[in-house]
This record gives structure tokens, sequence and C-alpha cells, in this order.
């Protein structure tokens, strides 16, 4: 759908290098996803500090928010446990939601093509 929609899907040599130690807890059906996913997305350079003030553990997700902030406006995740408190607030500038919720925020907002 990014493509139909005008968005870029970025993700970043942090991220994959988490999806690479990861991927094979999800199963072969994530295998296949990924596979389909993996050439429609853009690295982005990872950003490791920020200039303002932060206050967000853990730190191992750090690299994540940041270059989400640094190069996104909507960071999408299912990482409730980790980011679940920031899909209230956002973090500066950027939203925080699960795929599920921008998918029916766009769709509402009727800016949705399929």
């Amino acid at each position: 759908m990014a493509s139909q929609n005008a968005w870029t899907l970025l993700t970043s040599p942090y991220v994959l290098n988490e999806v690479s130690k990861n991927l094979f807890k999800l199963g072969t059906q994530a295998t296949t996803d990924w596979a389909v996913l993996f050439p429609n997305l853009v690295v982005a350079k990872d950003v490791w500090t920020l200039d303002r003030p932060v206050v967000f553990e853990p730190a191992k997700d750090r690299p994540v928010l940041f270059t989400a902030t640094a190069w996104a406006t909507v960071f999408l995740t299912l990482d409730m446990g980790d980011f679940g408190k920031l899909m209230e607030t956002g973090f500066y500038h950027l939203t925080v939601m699960s795929p599920a919720t921008f998918l029916t925020r766009e769709r509402a907002a009727r800016r949705l093509r399929q």
C-alpha cells in the first residue's frame, strides 16, 4: 500500500541488524513477508544522539526512536512494551502508533488508497 499512497517506508542499519537477529523467532511466514517488504524499504542513516532532552528507556531502543525522530513523521511499531507510552504522547514531532491504528486513521481521513 505504500507506493499507492506515496508513503516512504524507512528503516536503518541498526533496525536491519535487529531484524536479522530476531526474524527466525517469528516463524516462516514472517521470513516470507520480510522478503517481500525488504526491497521496498529506504535505508536511512542511524541517529545515535539527539540535540534535545530525552528520558527514554530502554537504551537498546534509543537508536530506533532517535532515527525515526530524525527522518520520519510517523513511527509504526508493534512494540507496546517499549514504545506503548509514546503512542499516547508522541515524541517531539514524531507520531508513534501501531500499523493498524495508522491505517484506521488514514482510512477515516479518506486518505487511504488501496
